[in-house]
């Protein structure tokens, strides 16, 4: 049994760590590549480091992980990328609303300038930009950095919260509207430093992304 376990253990240090960078919002956009990739690589572990974007920027460029999951907007200065994917944003609304207003299929800025407003801090100046390209004032009524603990205000009737639509699968009980502005969008990347050649292992990653 003993000389079994150590040779467990001796296996197991021998194989590869593929090191990702992983934000709160794209978790359910890298998860399916990333068990497609463990399914064809059985000898390869993870090391995943979750945070915000910058965070991860710095990790990545001081060589702490070896790839990241971002979502634009992005300065992309020294660094290559894939698109995953794209999504609008969503105004996730409180429980007690009317229900003709659950039948629509979009919303727009106007129509939340008289509404009060949670958003994520990421997308401030993202969100600030567009209000401000239509000559609207919202009411922000919550700036937060975790986009899942300001569902528990949406919940709790106090603001309607804008984010990312990867984010409705926390709205539970929640109306869910998607944001009717085209300038509005969002893109999940996965980023890797320019500048060198990545290893194997990262590729074979890249590859697998890129495939699907």
């Amino acid at each position: 049994y003993v000389r079994s376990t150590e040779l467990e253990v001796s296996k197991a240090g021998k194989k590869q760590v593929l090191r990702i960078g992983i934000t709160p919002t794209t978790v359910t956009t890298i998860m399916p590549y990333i068990s497609r990739f463990s399914r064809e690589n059985s000898d390869v572990n993870f090391e995943v480091r979750d945070a915000i974007t910058f965070t991860l920027l710095n990790y990545l460029m001081d060589g702490i992980i070896d790839v990241s999951v971002v979502r634009t907007p992005i300065k992309l200065d020294g660094l290559n990328y894939l698109e995953l994917a794209e999504e609008p944003m969503i105004a996730v609304l409180p429980p007690e609303i009317p229900e003709n207003e659950t039948k629509k299929e979009g919303i727009s800025l106007k129509e939340l300038t008289g509404c009060p407003l949670i958003i994520y801090r990421r997308y401030e100046e993202f969100l600030m930009k567009a209000f401000g390209e239509k000559n609207l004032l919202p009411d922000i009524f919550c700036v937060c950095d975790d986009p899942r603990g300001a569902m528990l205000w949406a919940k709790e009737d106090l603001a309607t919260a804008i984010f990312p639509q990867s984010m409705a699968s926390l709205c539970d009980g929640l109306c869910i509207q998607e944001l009717d502005e085209p300038d509005l969008i969002t893109k999940i990347l996965l980023i890797w430093a320019k500048g060198k050649k990545p290893v194997p292992l990262v590729q074979e990653f890249l590859d697998v992304c890129g495939e699907h």
